[in-house]
């Protein structure tokens, strides 16, 4: 039977909130990121931009 690297890795309280930590900003980067392009998108709609 293999290990599985993913539970191997979340075992450690250390490295769980570090996974966490970076997914928490990849979501706030996304959520920018998608605000600023729908922004861009209504501008050019409108014919401003």
């Amino acid at each position: 039977m293999k290990r599985n690297p993913v539970d191997q890795f979340m075992k450690d309280p250390d490295n769980k909130a570090r996974m966490f930590m970076w997914a928490t900003y990849a979501m706030i980067a996304t959520t920018f990121l998608i605000t600023i392009g729908v922004i861009i998108f209504i501008l050019h709609l409108v014919g401003i931009f």
